[in-house]
């Protein structure tokens, strides 16, 4: 059951859903927007989601949030365009898959797929194994295990299939509540610009679990 949800601005056109539930699980998974959005409209919308949805269950959530949204307009819904985003992927969002050590929620992989180190076929297949394998994610987080910021480069990882991208991650913690948030990018890539970005939005979602 939803507890509260927030949206954070990590970028211009990125934005960071966190999601608490009752049982005490927090979800966190990045929403792509196609322009910037003001703040006062990102807060608008956070007011609406959490006024509607609630003390619902995700899969209520899942089944009911077009009609919950139907009448949600300006000027006090902040903007359509985002609440529509909610709507086209309530499936994706609002959703919890079940996992042993804690589920791996991946964002985007097109990104990746645009990059010069993967324009060949099998590179981009090689892309393809290591984003459908939760499991070699899920592994290769749970692997760095220290507090912090960690960047692991290439052949650095313990999976030789993870040796042509990189990992930058950081960990966030609030009592029993731990999670880790990264970015996975090719071997050639702005450490310093990732690093900040990765640490700042670690730092934020810690803080709203305070």
């Amino acid at each position: 059951m939803l507890e509260r949800l927030d949206l954070l601005q990590v970028s211009t056109e990125r934005l960071l859903l966190v999601l608490a539930l009752r049982s005490g699980v927090v979800r966190t998974i990045f929403v792509e927007v196609p322009a910037e959005l003001a703040a006062d409209a990102v807060q608008k919308v956070t007011v609406v989601l959490n006024e509607r949805l609630a003390g619902l269950t995700l899969k209520e959530i899942r089944a009911t949030l077009a009609d919950r949204l139907r009448d949600a307009g300006p000027p006090e819904a902040g903007s359509p365009e985002l609440l529509n985003i909610f709507v086209q992927e309530a499936e994706e969002l609002f959703d919890v898959p079940v996992a042993q050590s804690g589920p791996v929620h991946l964002g985007s992989t097109q990104p990746l797929a645009g990059q010069p180190e993967f324009s060949t076929r099998a590179q981009l297949q090689g892309l393809l194994d290591v984003t459908e394998r939760r499991d070699l994610l899920r592994d290769a987080l749970t692997a760095r295990g220290g507090e912090g910021l960690t960047i692991t480069i290439g052949q650095e990882h313990a999976d030789a299939r993870l040796s042509t991208f990189t990992l930058v991650t950081s960990t966030y913690r609030f009592g029993p509540l731990s999670g880790v948030i990264g970015v996975m990018g090719p071997t050639r890539m702005p450490y310093d610009k990732i690093a900040a970005l990765v640490n700042h939005t670690s730092r934020l979602v810690g803080e709203l679990l305070e």
